[in-house]
């Protein structure tokens, strides 16, 4: 099983002279922001399309406006290795219902432990495990879930539900 978390993957990739090994500072407090040392993740099944999906679907669908979404997805065995990561399932914080308890904190971060998170996450992008979902494809993952019955466009964020009220109406 993988676990699948939001970032900003030019800044990953942008070394700036580092040596190779090297993990870039702005990387990590941008993408690894913890609150109470622990750090939020999305279950996201072997790691194939529908189920990164899912995960996309469970973030965008709680932001308070419609962007881009680039995810990286670990595996679990990967992180609990890496400096003995406890996971700790907790309800997730998005309107779909059906992913609500999909959502992992990997907790007890200290300095080395998100370290070790970070090069699981360096090995994951070299590993090819990432994927960059543009603000339209986004928006389709939207607009189908509220018509499967998934979300309703009530509990979006107002922005958000204007963009897709607007987008349902063109293609009306």
């Amino acid at each position: 099983m993988f676990l699948a978390r939001k970032i900003t993957r030019s800044k990953w990739e942008d070394r700036h002279g580092m040596d190779d090994g090297e993990i870039p500072a702005d990387a990590v407090t941008a993408d690894l922001r913890t609150h109470g040392n622990s750090l939020s993740f999305w279950e996201c099944g072997d790691g194939k399309k529908p189920d990164v999906e899912g995960a996309v679907l469970a973030l965008a669908s709680a932001q308070d406006r419609l962007e881009k979404v680039e995810m990286v997805w670990v595996a679990v065995e990967e992180l609990q290795q890496a400096a003995d990561q406890r996971l700790k399932y907790t309800q997730g914080k998005t309107p779909v219902v059906d992913l609500v308890d999909q959502h992992v904190d990997v907790c007890g971060l200290d300095y080395v432990r998100i370290g070790a998170v970070a090069r699981r996450i360096v090995a994951a992008l070299a590993e090819k495990r990432y994927k960059r979902f543009p603000k339209g494809v986004v928006k389709a993952l939207l607009v189908n879930a509220i018509e499967m019955e998934r979300l309703k466009l009530e509990d979006l964020q107002q922005r958000v539900k204007d963009e897709i009220e607007k987008h349902r109406a063109s293609c009306s």
